[in-house]
């Protein structure tokens, strides 16, 4: 998506000589100075965007998030949200270890349940249409995925030896776990609700 205004763009920029510089050192170590000074921005211009550098990179795992939710807001296809995120995690590994050893660990997970999260509710709401589902069950089956699936990846990203799986090998778990899982528990939540009021009917 491009950027929607100039103080977007600023963002951008400021991220984007954040995450180069994460490429080179710690983020805990990483001084507005040196992002300043790459990016080409003053010292004000960073503050009247962000209030620190943590803010900074709250701010980066919401606009991706947004980025990848919308590029699957029309699917609703489990594994292709799946391998997304993977790809995401692939794309940016260096800059997501520098993360997850710092003092800003929470944003990035933060950031990996709430996409999770939205897509699970997403799929579950596409499976459900037409279907006699109480919206409760509904909010379970996409919280129970929502965090079987973050607890698998926050596992595996802080998994850092020699014997962690690739993220095709996981993927691949998942492919085996999940799939039509959904569609199962909706569909035997409507036939127990069905047999329920029959059996109220007929008492």
């Amino acid at each position: 998506m491009a950027p929607q205004n100039s103080g977007e763009k600023t963002k951008l920029l400021i991220a984007g000589s954040l995450r180069k510089l994460m490429k080179k050192k710690s983020l805990d170590k990483i001084k507005i100075r040196e992002i300043v000074e790459d990016c080409g921005v003053n010292r004000q211009t960073f503050y009247y965007h962000f209030q620190d550098i943590y803010a900074l990179v709250e701010w980066i795992y919401t606009y991706d998030g947004i980025q990848i939710f919308n590029e699957h807001k029309d699917n609703c296809d489990w594994m292709s949200i799946v391998k997304r995120m993977f790809d995401y995690l692939e794309e940016h590994q260096d800059e997501i270890k520098c993360v997850v050893n710092s003092k800003a660990e929470k944003f990035f997970y933060n950031f990996v349940h709430e996409k999770i999260g939205l897509c699970a509710k997403m799929v579950v709401e596409f499976i459900s249409k037409g279907m006699t589902v109480d919206s409760n069950y509904k909010v379970f089956i996409a919280d129970f995925y929502t965090y079987a699936v973050c607890d698998v990846v926050e596992n595996w990203m802080r998994n850092r030896n020699t014997t962690r799986m690739s993220s095709d090998e996981l993927i691949h778990l998942f492919e085996l776990t999940m799939l039509g899982n959904v569609k199962v528990a909706l569909e035997r939540f409507e036939k127990e609700t069905l047999m329920r009021h029959e059996a109220a009917k007929n008492s």
